[in-house]
């Protein structure tokens, strides 16, 4: 009897190689949103209201938005946290910050008395390290930051926002986890998962959620009983359930958007408001070159109902690569990190 020649386990190697390069391309592809193009469009009507450096993000309390305000291409004197009156006005710089300030994603938690405030920013300083500064806000038409503490640490490797929880506790977003250069360019694209959340309870930081895909965004929903979490590469909003003592999360829902949401607010009804890149090579070639106009797409997302709608879409003329939008009643502020205009619509 004559038996087959058995297959050679280079050949049965060099097929699973070829299927996880295919794998990883398709997935990188659709991370990156390569074919995909911005529907344009808008009810209302806009107009630029300041011009910014670059909006990193932006809160609403107490009547007033705080702006996070940094240039996406170095640092510069004008970075630092910005105010302006929720029903119009120019935004001005708060006096406060610390000297080398150049902050990311804010957070606020405003206790019950309705008065008191404090502010999280996630800050890169000029020699590329990373911190959490706190700050108490003064109260009045000119507030100011009182600084309350500041808050390193070898897990915030590229922290992107922060959600509060308490005067003293919070929730990070690290967009990239790995600080091994071939694993961190994988991440970037999408390939890999690594992003993940920690929380910091006081004392010190912990990880309560991981193999996220460009975790860029955090925002406490449902008062508080809720963390909604942006990921830009896996074009989705996830939800967690909150234990409020120990801080633990567990997934809920996962929401898939036809954008990767870079930043997310909320507006007085609990809707989630996401801005977002269509695609986002486009995105990462104007980080390059400011002259390159990437597109910007705004979306209003009902998480019990998990309805999706844009509100707002341009192909970059009026506003490129919007990282942020804020609802203000019938208006809607935008801001871009790469676009120096902020723009107030009406709609």
């Amino acid at each position: 009897m004559k038996f087959g020649r058995p297959r050679r386990p280079g050949r049965a190697l060099l097929a699973l190689v070829i299927v996880g390069i295919l794998s990883a391309g398709g997935r990188a592809i659709w991370s990156n949103g390569v074919f995909s193009t911005a529907k344009t469009g808008f009810s209302g009507t806009c107009k630029v209201t300041a011009n910014l450096p670059g909006v990193q993000d932006m809160e609403q309390a107490n009547g007033l938005v705080f702006l996070s305000v940094g240039n996406a291409q170095a640092p510069g004197p004008a970075d630092g946290v910005y105010a302006m009156a929720a029903d119009g006005g120019k935004p001005f710089k708060l006096a406060g910050g610390p000297k080398d300030f150049h902050p990311r994603g804010i957070g606020l938690y405003s206790m019950p008395d309705g008065k008191s405030l404090f502010l999280f920013a996630v800050n890169k300083r000029s020699n590329g390290r990373f911190s959490i500064e706190s700050f108490a806000v003064t109260a009045g038409p000119t507030p100011t930051l009182s600084p309350q503490g500041m808050i390193e640490g070898g897990q915030l490797i590229n922290p992107q926002d922060v959600a509060a929880v308490s005067p003293g506790t919070f929730y990070v977003a690290n967009g990239t986890a790995s600080k091994f250069a071939p694993i961190h360019l994988l991440q970037t694209y999408g390939v890999l998962s690594g992003g993940n959340i920690l929380y910091f309870n006081g004392t010190m930081f912990r990880q309560v959620a991981d193999g996220l895909y460009g975790t860029r965004s955090l925002v406490m929903a449902e008062h508080g009983n809720k963390l909604v979490v942006g990921g830009l590469l896996s074009r989705s909003l996830t939800s967690f359930n909150r234990e409020p003592f120990a801080g633990t999360l567990t997934e809920d829902k996962v929401i898939v958007l036809p954008t990767g949401p870079e930043k997310l607010s909320l507006d007085a009804e609990g809707q989630v408001w996401a801005a977002g890149h269509a695609n986002i090579l486009d995105w990462k070639a104007m980080t390059a070159d400011p002259h390159r106009r990437a597109s910007s797409q705004i979306f209003r997302v009902r998480l019990d109902g998990e309805e999706t709608q844009q509100i707002y879409g341009n192909a970059g003329a009026e506003i490129a690569g919007a990282s942020v939008a804020v609802p203000l009643g019938r208006n809607l502020l935008i801001g871009s990190s790469l676009d120096g205009r902020l723009l107030l619509c009406s709609q």
